[in-house]
């Protein structure tokens, strides 16, 4: 419905990043404005996986912030 309707825009999302490299907590920090897009970013995110973040050899959880753009390719 959205590439339909011609929509785009920039969802920023802040999420935990656990230990094991899985994404934990997820946040719309600021949105597209379209539910949808940002729950398209939302449900994309989950399935990352991530080289954990390490204070020396241990890994921890860290928080990171990240912008997902949604823009269509119009030719």
């Amino acid at each position: 419905a959205a590439r339909r309707e011609g929509a785009e825009g920039v969802v920023t999302l802040r999420f935990e990043v656990l230990t094991s490299g899985k994404v934990g907590t997820i946040q719309v920090q600021r949105s597209t404005g379209r539910p949808d897009l940002d729950r398209a970013a939302t449900e994309a995110i989950k399935t990352w996986l991530f080289e954990p973040a390490r204070r020396g050899k241990e890994a921890v959880a860290v928080w990171v912030i990240l912008p997902v753009r949604f823009e269509l390719n119009v030719r």
